[in-house]
């Protein structure tokens, strides 16, 4: 199987613009990247902006300053935009958050984004943030937290029977709807590649239910094989073989050339994003930093030349990483460009 590489695309924050990520998206797909992806919010702030950090680094927020719009572009739509202007590089969601969506309209969306794409949709689902990283969605839109876990199964499962049957209904506990006629059908068929993240049990059930491929994330290589070898004793339990499942890690990436470099332009970002999971304290300056928090932080991304990060792909293969969603840490979209190429150059290309 080919070894998948994708990017994370500037949708959201201080750097994201409709030229940024046709940017980057046109140039991933010349660089020879497998796909792009973005990721999914409807409430973002700029307490977000500077804490989640899911595009840019902390010094981009820094230089923006104060005067700027909290800005999140809508996955759905973003793929949409994509489609019509790339033509190989497949268009990811790491992940759309089912408890937000009407099932119907959806599955339509999606089914006509994989159609008008040439079938390159990558579905990424899940079930939503905790209340604990700032998350708003669900009180702003009115979703009840409680049931979050029971309506992202209920809506994927209705997505699943418009996608693949003539005259789809539904009759769940909270997802409830008619026979109807609902075309086009996805161009992949029965429909798009299902990925689902996360290391909760609830969520290593839905991966083990649905899912093609599985995101990890902050997980080390020398902890990955017991983790992959729990979930393939999920799957046969289902009755599922393990090669039906592709596994993949979301990963932070600072490509620079030397060590200390990539390290220096990376280390508060990540030290940011720890404190924002996990509420513990962890000081931004490279300098004064909690030494346990950094060593984590080196231990679970893609820091340094491209020598290191080369040998360190290497040890996620070994244990049996399949795909990499790189989020890279950028101070603007230049620099992301830049660690773009000599990461395809240097890093893709060779353990290929």
């Amino acid at each position: 199987m080919k070894l998948l590489f994708g990017i994370r695309l500037p949708c959201c924050g201080v750097l994201a613009s409709p030229d940024a990520m046709l940017r980057i998206a046109r140039e991933a797909e010349a660089l020879g990247y497998d796909s792009v992806w973005v990721n999914d919010y409807i409430i973002w702030n700029k307490t977000l902006d500077r804490e989640h950090l899911s595009c840019g680094s902390r010094e981009a927020v820094e230089t923006a300053g104060d005067d700027y719009p909290p800005l999140f572009y809508e996955s759905i739509t973003n793929l949409a935009f994509l489609a019509g202007a790339t033509e190989r590089i497949r268009l990811g969601i790491a992940v759309l958050v089912l408890p937000y969506r009407n099932a119907v309209v959806t599955a339509k969306q999606l089914a006509c984004i994989d159609v008008l794409s040439g079938g390159r949709l990558e579905l990424g689902i899940g079930q939503g943030s905790a209340k604990s990283t700032l998350n708003e969605d669900f009180e702003v839109l009115g979703i009840a937290r409680g049931e979050k876990i029971r309506r992202t199964r209920e809506t994927f499962e209705a997505m699943r029977a418009i996608w693949t049957e003539d005259a789809p209904a539904f009759d769940g506990e909270l997802i409830k709807f008619p026979p109807a006629a609902i075309y086009p059908k996805p161009s992949q068929k029965p429909h798009p590649r299902v990925w689902i993240a996360g290391s909760t049990d609830k969520s290593l059930e839905m991966v083990a239910d649905y899912a093609g491929g599985w995101i990890t994330s902050s997980i080390p290589p020398d902890r990955l094989p017991a983790s992959i070898a729990d979930m393939h004793e999920r799957l046969r339990r289902r009755g599922r073989q393990p090669s039906e499942l592709t596994v993949a890690t979301e990963i932070e990436v600072s490509v620079a050339e030397t060590r200390d470099k990539a390290r220096q332009q990376a280390a508060r970002t990540l030290l940011t994003l720890y404190e924002h999971y996990s509420g513990v304290p962890a000081h931004a300056d490279l300098a004064k930093a909690n030494p346990d928090f950094l060593a984590q932080a080196w231990s679970t991304s893609l820091v340094g030349t491209p020598e290191d990060i080369n040998a360190e792909v290497r040890r996620y293969v070994e244990a049996g990483c399949g795909a990499f969603e790189l989020k890279f840490i950028y101070h603007d979209i230049d620099h992301l460009s830049t660690q773009m190429r000599e990461f395809a150059q240097g890093v893709m290309t060779q353990v290929r």
